[in-house]
């Protein structure tokens, strides 16, 4: 046997790297822009205008040759 004493022989270290992932919230900002737009829309209004016609007796009228006018009301 033999006494000799040796130093032990160290080699450089080998390094694995553990990856480690944490959630961190990050905001994303989407902006939204609503324009509002007037339309015109036509919509019908029927309008009615009622003539009254009132031609009279009719035995009262016997010497009248032409037709008498008739009166209508306008609104301005």
């Amino acid at each position: 046997m033999s006494h000799c004493h040796y130093d032990p022989v160290v080699c450089p270290p080998i390094q694995f790297v553990n990856h480690q992932f944490y959630p961190q919230v990050v905001p994303v900002v989407h902006p939204i822009e609503i324009i509002n737009q007037a339309h015109v829309v036509p919509v019908p209004h029927h309008v009615f205008p009622v003539v009254v016609k009132d031609p009279g007796d009719p035995c009262c009228h016997t010497r009248s040759l032409g037709k008498r006018p008739v009166r209508t009301s306008s609104k301005r």
